[in-house]
C-alpha cells in the first residue's frame, strides 16, 4: 500500500485529503506544519508528498528542498492558489513532480498522485537494481525489451533475496541457466557457490551419490568417504537443470532434504545439515510427468513456491535484432575483431525463422555466419545453410520462404536440425549434443524416435 504524507495548516483540508486518499487505498499521513512532517518523514518510507505552498514559517517550497536533501527520488505535489501559481512552477524547476490549483477536482488529484507514486517506484526500483548489479556481467547474455521478457526479469528481482525455491520453465536454449545465475548473483548468497546440475547428464546408478556424497565402503569401489554437491555447496545456491529427468528414488530423497534441510549420505544412518537454495529448471510439463507417474506431486509443491517461465524467441522476436547485435559483438574476434553486420534481407530472414532452438540456436547461427561470410556484411545466404528446415526449394517459385514452419511441421523441423547436427559433427554423438544444446540421454531418444541411423559410407574425421 502506497504511504502519502499531506501537509496543510487547514485541518478541513488535511480531513478531506484524507478521506479521499484513503478511500483509493493509499495509507495516510497528515502534518499541519513543515516541522513536524519532517519529524514524520524521518520515520517513514513515503511515495509521494501532497503539501500546501502557503505554510506557517517553513513554506512550501523550504519544505520541499529538505525533504529532497533527504531522499531526491520522493515524488512532491505542491497544491497552490490562482495568485501564486508563478511559485508552484518555480517549485516545479527546483524538483516538484507537479502542482495542481485550489479548487481542484478529485479525479484531477488522483490521477496526479497516481504517476507521481509510479515515478517514485520506477526510481526505487532503479537504485535497487544498481545496488545489486556490482559489474556487468551480473547481466551477461540477459538481453531483451520484450515485455514478457522484462517481466521475468522484474520477478527476478522480486525473488532473488527470498530463501524459497523456483522453478524455471522453458524450451531448450530460452535462458533458464543464465536466470539462475542470476539470482544467485543478486542474493544473499552471492558469495557463497553456485553449482549447476543437469539431471540428465548422471546416470541414474551415480546421481544419489554425486548429490549428496557417500561412506567409504557404502558400494563397490568407494575406498574413501566423499562429499557431495549439497556439501560443496553449503550457503549458497544449486541449480538442478532438466530436473524431470530425476530417477523417482533420487527425488524421494530431494523432497527430505526440502522438508529437512538434511541428508544422508549414500552408506550412512547419520544426517548432514546443509544449507543451500534449490533453483530448479524443465522443459518439460511437470504436471504431465506427475499424470504419467515419473515425477513425485509432493516434490513439484515443494520446487514450486516461486515460478518462472521463460517465453520462447519466436513469441518475442522483437528481441532478435538486439541479441543479434549483442552476438555480433561478442563473437567479432572470430573475424580478427572486426564487428560484422546483417542486412536488411538477413535480419528479416531471422525475423521470419521460428527458432525452435532459441536463443543459443540464435547464437550458434551468428558465430557461423561471421566466420564463413566474405565481408564484413552478413547476407541472407550466409545465413540460410545454418537455418534447419528452410525451405530452399520455394525460394523459386512461393512467398513460403521465410515461414519454413508453413512446409514443415515441429517434428519434421527437429529431425531435420538433428539429421544435420549429426553430420556436422560426423555422428559423433558429444559433438552434436553441443550443437544441439540438449542431453546425451535426450539426442539418444530422438535418435530411436526418428530411426536416424548413420549411414555406412559417412566419412569419419
Amino acid at each position: 500500500m502506497p504511504k502519502i504524507l499531506v501537509v496543510d495548516d487547514e485541518k478541513k483540508q488535511r480531513d478531506i485529503l484524507k478521506l479521499i486518499l484513503e478511500k483509493e487505498g493509499y495509507e495516510t499521513f497528515c502534518s499541519p506544519s513543515a516541522e513536524e512532517a519532517l519529524k514524520i518523514y524521518k520515520e517513514n518510507d513515503f511515495d509521494a508528498v501532497i503539501t500546501d505552498l502557503k505554510l506557517p514559517k517553513m513554506d512550501g517550497i523550504e519544505f520541499m528542498e529538505e525533504i529532497l536533501l533527504i531522499s531526491p527520488d520522493t515524488s512532491i505535489i505542491i497544491i497552490t492558489g490562482h495568485g501564486t501559481i508563478d511559485s508552484a512552477v518555480s517549485a516545479i524547476k527546483r524538483g516538484a513532480f507537479d502542482y495542481i490549483t485550489k479548487p481542484f477536482e478529485k479525479e484531477q488529484l488522483l490521477s496526479i498522485l497516481k504517476k507521481a507514486v509510479e515515478r517514485t517506484t520506477l526510481l526505487k526500483e532503479r537504485k535497487f537494481l544498481s545496488s545489486k548489479l556490482s559489474s556487468k556481467e551480473e547481466f551477461e547474455g540477459i538481453i531483451g525489451e520484450h515485455p514478457s521478457f522484462k517481466n521475468v526479469i522484474k520477478t527476478v528481482f522480486k525473488i532473488a533475496n527470498f530463501d524459497s525455491t523456483v522453478l524455471i520453465s522453458g524450451e531448450s536454449g530460452t535462458g533458464k541457466e543464465l536466470i539462475a545465475r542470476l539470482i544467485h548473483k543478486i542474493s544473499s548468497r552471492k558469495d557463497k557457490p553456485f553449482i549447476p546440475i543437469n539431471c540428465a547428464a548422471i546416470p541414474e546408478n551415480l546421481i544419489e551419490s554425486e548429490l549428496f556424497g557417500y561412506e567409504r565402503g557404502a558400494f563397490t569401489g568407494a575406498t574413501t568417504k566423499k562429499s557431495g554437491i549439497f556439501q560443496a555447496g553449503n550457503g549458497g545456491t544449486i541449480f538442478l537443470d532438466e530436473i524431470s529427468e530425476m530417477p523417482l528414488a533420487t527425488q524421494a530423497k530431494l523432497l527430505r532434504f526440502l522438508q529437512n534441510k538434511e541428508i544422508f549420505p549414500v552408506g550412512s544412518t547419520i544426517p548432514v545439515k546443509v544449507d543451500v537454495r534449490i533453483v530448479s529448471a524443465t522443459n518439460k510439463n511437470l504436471e504431465e510427468e506427475i499424470k504419467n507417474g515419473k515425477f513425485r506431486a509432493d516434490l513439484y509443491y515443494r520446487l514450486n513456491i516461486f515460478f518462472l517461465k521463460l517465453p520462447p524467441l519466436r513469441e518475442r522476436s522483437s528481441d532478435i535484432p538486439i541479441l543479434v547485435n549483442y552476438f555480433l559483438d561478442k563473437y567479432k574476434y572470430l573475424a580478427g575483431g572486426a564487428i560484422k553486420f546483417l542486412n536488411k534481407e538477413a535480419l528479416k530472414t531471422l525475423l521470419d525463422y521460428p527458432f525452435y532452438g532459441n536463443i543459443r540456436e540464435l547464437e550458434s547461427i551468428i558465430q557461423k555466419a561471421i566466420i564463413n561470410s566474405d565481408s564484413d556484411e552478413i547476407k541472407k545466404d550466409d545465413l540460410i545453410p545454418y537455418l534447419s528446415g528452410y525451405n530452399h526449394q520455394s525460394e523459386k517459385d512461393n512467398s513460403q520462404t521465410n515461414n519454413p514452419e508453413k512446409n514443415l511441421n515441429l517434428e519434421e523441423i527437429e529431425k531435420n536440425l538433428i539429421l544435420k547436427a549429426m553430420e556436422e559433427s560426423r555422428w559423433k554423438m558429444s559433438k552434436a549434443c553441443k550443437i544441439l544444446g540438449i542431453t546425451y540421454r535426450t539426442l539418444q531418444y530422438r535418435l530411436e524416435k526418428y530411426g536416424l541411423k548413420e549411414e555406412k559410407n559417412t566419412p569419419k574425421r
